[in-house]
């Protein structure tokens, strides 16, 4: 069944909680957070909105159609606790309004870990480098100085 949202909501399909952290330590499903950030699969086509024109109450107020702007597909990042969650098939949706996401995350590459060790005790005579060698100057190579100032 595919849920078609109306006016500014968005339908999105929320990452997995992390399972182990950086250090390499795993979390219970206790402690896992609630992840704030999704796949859009659908959204509205946009929302009314009313526009005040003066202070006076009885004044008639303008409203004005705002289409939106996340589109399916984006990944986004959203407020952690707006919305409401619902389990549709075997999968849980949440249904967030689009003043509610905070941003679009890129599609860059992850950046890479950095692993403990970085070499092996077998390569590192390999990334010695050698040493170079440095004549000194002694006495007899050195330029005589002339005695005019």
């Amino acid at each position: 069944m595919k849920l078609k949202p109306l006016n500014d909501w968005a339908v999105i399909l929320p990452s997995s909680p992390e399972e182990v952290t950086a250090g390499g330590l795993y979390i219970p499903d206790s402690a896992k957070e609630k992840p704030a950030e999704g796949v859009v699969e659908a959204i509205g086509p946009g929302a009314l909105e009313e526009k005040k024109h003066g202070k006076k109450k009885k004044e008639e107020k303008e409203r004005v159609f705002i289409p939106t702007t996340v589109k399916p597909g984006d990944h986004v990042l959203y407020e952690r606790y707006a919305g409401q969650t619902y389990t549709i098939g075997s999968e849980e949706r949440i249904l967030v309004r689009e003043r509610d996401i905070l941003g679009i995350l890129s599609r860059g590459p992850k950046p890479a870990q950095i692993p403990a060790v970085t070499s092996s005790p077998a390569a590192a005579p390999v990334a010695r480098a050698k040493q170079a060698v440095v004549k000194t100057a002694t006495k007899k190579t050195l330029p005589k100085k002339s005695g005019k100032k």
